[in-house]
């Protein structure tokens, strides 16, 4: 139940990033100040499925069993901040939604699959480095912003943030979600089978 509980307050910290995104007049500064949300999370040691979901796949032992509860949590805390942030606050959420669902489902996997690779990345390099820790998931965050990538709890903290400023659910954030889900999934996977032998941990 704790992990549950961390999970979801690691989404949390990724809409705060999200909202320090939508609250910037350049997209180049929301970038970077993303960044807060996944340095936050590793900071305080709060578990995100894009950072962890690689290790429980290929590692062994495996730890499958987590995986939904983990996402399931980063999911439900980004909802819940984006929900009240839109209740406090009037922002670029729902245009960003808009732009977002006019996205063919293999464009959104494959923005999901780089976006992935890149927080993997990120979440390795804070475990690796003896200093400038913060460096990997500056960088990554702000790389994969400014790439146009999906990172599927930030796009449902905006979600939920246009949900909120509306009061109108569209059904196409569904299959959205699926896609990028499915990608940030799948990128982790990919580079983590690539490190060599006696380098996953």
């Amino acid at each position: 139940m704790h992990l549950f509980y961390s999970a979801v307050m690691a989404g949390v910290m990724t809409g705060l990033g999200g909202a320090a995104f939508l609250g910037a007049e350049h997209r180049e500064v929301g970038a970077l100040l993303f960044s807060v949300g996944m340095f936050a999370a590793l900071a305080l040691g709060l578990p995100l499925y894009i950072g962890r979901c690689a290790g429980a796949i290929c590692h062994r032992p495996r730890q499958l069993r987590m995986l939904p509860g983990l996402l399931l949590g980063n999911l439900l805390g980004a909802v819940l901040c984006g929900l009240v942030y839109g209740r406090a606050m009037t922002s670029a959420a729902p245009a960003l939604q808009a732009a977002r669902l006019e996205q063919p489902f293999f464009s959104t996997l494959v923005r999901g699959t780089f976006c992935g690779m890149m927080i993997y990345a990120g979440s390795r390099s804070w475990k690796a480095l003896a200093c400038g820790k913060p460096a990997g998931p500056l960088l990554a965050v702000t790389a994969f912003i400014v790439a146009g990538f999906e990172n599927s709890v930030a796009d449902a903290f905006y979600f939920g943030a246009a949900f909120s400023q509306t009061g109108v659910f569209d059904p196409g954030v569904l299959p959205f979600m699926l896609a990028a889900v499915l990608g940030n999934t799948l990128g982790p996977v990919l580079l983590c089978l690539a490190i060599p032998s006696g380098e996953t941990s």
